[in-house]
């Protein structure tokens, strides 16, 4: 039976996939996200796992649960085969980067994967162009809070680089970190230019089938089975960001939480219940969620429209550009494939 790991990256097709192609394939016993709804789970042993234990969990504590989760996975990787499916794994962006400044790095997380999944295990990297995918990382990061221009953001990214994912989108250095454990011919590289044109429009192969859906059963070797392709977690519109990052600055919440609380903490509302006997009111578990969608509704009510600038330092813009173009040239003497041209040309 094959076991996968969806890593990610965020920003390329990551809640498509888990909602309308990892939760629906019929040959797949997906165990999350994406099961329902954007942040559905098998069970919450697995919502913590992936929300908490691979996320931002110190060793110590970690060590404490880790025979348990192991158990617990091949518990379901035993049901999942009895039941007759062909696969069984799970898709998680955060496997893929530091969303936030309390992340793990890579190694770390890879290593844990590891021992739960075990060699011969698929994964799956999904990368796009690093300043394209900063880019629009940078919508997202204003969407849940971030208060700064696109100019603060990539200085953050270059002051902080100890702490966030600057080094998590070296592809070379991520790639060589998971075929060391797993194999050359387990980790599945796949670029996002590849699956959509220019026009932003999915590229499909000659039966209508999304092509990144007929690469990735053909890497998991399943059956090519005709599914849909939705389209989740809309974007704010480019001329709504700056208004958005605005109203943060007056309404923290998310990513602007002080460094002694987390963000999106809705998500670990399991681990806080079951694992730590924590209890608190539903409307301070989700009071960011419901300041986020307020602030969101008030940014696309309003009438106000600004053009967003991607203008950056050039220090800070010529450093990411030879830091990620070299790695990239790594990355391709890895695979031994040319990458597609974004990759050796990055600019904002």
């Amino acid at each position: 039976m094959i076991k996968y790991i969806h890593l990610g990256y965020p920003k390329n097709f990551s809640t498509s996939l888990q909602r309308d192609y990892f939760s629906k394939h019929p040959d797949l016993y997906h165990l999350g996200i994406g099961l329902e709804n954007n942040l559905g789970y098998r069970d919450s042993t697995v919502e913590k796992t992936l929300e908490v234990y691979l996320k931002s969990c110190k060793y110590f504590k970690y060590k404490e649960v880790e025979k348990h989760i192991q158990d617990h996975f091949q518990d379901v990787f035993l049901k999942s085969k009895n039941q007759g499916y062909r696969a069984v794994g799970i898709s998680a962006e955060h496997l893929s980067f530091a969303f936030t400044y309390d992340g793990l790095g890579a190694n770390e997380k890879s290593e844990r994967l590891f021992k739960i999944f075990g060699p011969q295990t698929k994964v799956i990297m999904i990368i796009r162009n690093q300043f394209d995918l900063i880019k629009s990382l940078y919508r997202e990061y204003v969407r849940v809070g971030f208060a700064g221009d696109f100019s603060h953001f990539v200085k953050f990214l270059y002051k902080y680089q100890d702490r966030n994912f600057v080094y998590d989108l070296r592809y070379d250095y991520v790639y060589k970190t998971y075929s060391s454990l797993f194999g050359n011919e387990n980790v599945g590289l796949f670029f996002f230019e590849n699956y959509r044109n220019d026009k932003g429009q999915l590229i499909k192969v000659s039966s209508g089938m999304p092509k990144l859906y007929h690469d990735l059963n053909t890497f998991l070797g399943l059956s090519q089975t005709k599914m849909e392709f939705g389209h989740y977690n809309e974007a704010i519109p480019s001329n709504k960001v700056t208004l958005k990052a605005k109203l943060n600055q007056a309404n923290t919440h998310d990513i602007g939480n002080s460094l002694m609380e987390t963000a999106e903490k809705h998500r670990i509302k399991k681990y806080l219940e079951e694992d730590l006997n924590f209890f608190e009111e539903e409307h301070e578990t989700y009071s960011d969620v419901q300041k986020k969608r307020f602030l969101i509704k008030q940014t696309l009510d309003s009438k106000l429209q600004q053009p967003l600038s991607y203008d950056v330092d050039k220090k800070f813009s010529s450093f990411f550009k030879r830091f990620y173009e070299y790695g990239n040239s790594e990355l391709a003497k890895s695979i031994e494939i040319e990458l597609p041209k974004a990759y050796a040309n990055l600019k904002f």
